[in-house]
């Protein structure tokens, strides 16, 4: 799952969806919507939960990379999911 954030001077966009190709080319289009005359006027914060399939970590990956050579500013926070039958510590009930 990914979650961004787009912000320029002529609005911002919350968006959320799969990290998946067509997921990532419609995200690509609100960027291009949201642009001025200069690419870096437009910032991407994303969010990108972690995965095991390396195939789509490198696309995205490379996805970004392309967006930052654009000019638009990019920040990247990776999402920790805890694999399946684990508890996260943060949902650990607090003892007093």
């Amino acid at each position: 799952m990914l979650q961004a954030r787009i912000v320029s001077s002529r609005g911002s966009l919350y968006f959320a969806a799969e990290a998946t190709p067509y997921d990532l080319e419609n995200l690509r289009t609100h960027i291009r919507d949201l642009r001025t005359t200069s690419a870096k006027d437009v910032r991407l914060e994303i969010s990108l939960d972690r995965t095991d399939d390396a195939v789509a970590n490198v696309q995205v990956s490379a996805w970004l990379r392309r967006l930052k050579a654009e000019g638009v500013q990019v920040s990247f926070s990776p999402s920790f999911v805890p694999a399946a039958g684990t508890r996260s510590r943060r949902s650990t009930p607090l003892r007093s």
